[in-house]
């Protein structure tokens, strides 16, 4: 991956994460840059520091990662930190999706109760928003109960859920897990 790939890439994700209507997996990290514009660019070197760094998969992750602690990041302000954070969650993914539920069922009873959001967040939202469990536990818990889109319905006027929904729902595609390992975890705790 030359720097000008690196570069596409960046961009591609950096739309992804800060538009609705642009889809890195539909328009396959398609986006129009041109090479005359980028070799005006000052932080050239940054874009060819990681190619020389990271293969193709690694590249996506990286701003993946940093683009889940900012969307806004731009280059130069991306770090190796919260890439080897995130690489290390991903390893361990299951073992802290299982840790998430028992945070969750020890605060809520069950997780039907988690889920509850008639007034104001849920018990779901207020551990998430705590720091108490990750992410990637709504993104799952997601793919088991489709949570997100009737929450986008009872707290549409939430100023703190409209951007983590718009997250949650960008970030999904680039989580690996089925809905049948996700069920097959609960079910582990149930």
């Amino acid at each position: 991956m030359d720097s000008f790939e690196v570069y596409t890439t960046y961009v591609a994700l950096k739309t992804h994460f800060s538009r609705k209507t642009y889809d890195y997996f539909k328009y396959q990290g398609e986006v129009k840059v041109s090479k005359e514009k980028f070799a005006t660019r000052n932080d050239i070197y940054f874009f060819e520091k990681i190619s020389l760094k990271y293969d193709k998969e690694q590249t996506i992750k990286y701003f993946v990662s940093n683009f889940l602690v900012n969307s806004n990041f731009h280059i130069l302000q991306m770090n190796d930190n919260n890439f080897a954070e995130w690489n290390r969650k991903m390893q361990s993914i299951s073992y802290l999706f299982l840790t998430d539920l028992d945070a969750i069922i020890e605060r809520s009873g069950s997780l039907n109760d988690a889920f509850q959001c008639s007034n104001g967040h849920s018990d779901l939202l207020k551990l998430y928003l705590g720091g108490r469990i990750m992410m990637e536990t709504l993104i799952m818990l997601n793919r088991l109960t489709g949570f997100i889109e009737r929450y986008d319905d009872i707290l549409s006027t939430d100023v703190i859920w409209k951007p983590l929904s718009f997250t949650l729902k960008k970030y999904d595609p680039f989580l690996q897990g089925s809905p049948e390992q996700v069920k097959e975890l609960v079910l582990k705790k149930l």
